[in-house]
């Protein structure tokens, strides 16, 4: 029993201790990142495309943006992974499909 208790312990700090990548970092922190803007186009239960990254003039549609990312016209750096197109309301394959590796609020 006290195995067990000193075993979960351990993996708690050891989770709780890892540093996430989220966050406000500096330009020079993500060597590979690209500037983009989250934007906010529309609830997707009225045909909107919720939540989407602006990279370079392309419209983004991510599969894991987290909640303390959800703010319009928010700067942001960014290193993503393109999955292929996607839906966004109605229209078919109307969007770029991605999943954020990295992701950094802009100071």
């Amino acid at each position: 029993m006290k195995k067990l208790f000193f075993i979960a312990i351990t993996t708690i700090l050891i989770l709780t201790a890892c540093k996430s990548k989220e966050g406000t970092v500096s330009d020079t922190s993500c060597t590979t990142c690209e500037d983009a803007i989250i934007r906010y186009y529309g609830d997707p239960a009225l045909d909107g495309c919720g939540w989407v990254v602006d990279a370079a003039s392309t419209i983004y549609m991510p599969e894991n943006l987290q909640a303390e990312f959800y703010e319009d016209s928010l700067k942001v750096s960014i290193k993503y992974k393109v999955k292929g197109r996607v839906n966004c309301g109605l229209v078919k394959d109307a969007h770029i499909g991605i999943i954020i590796e990295e992701i950094y609020k802009k100071e």
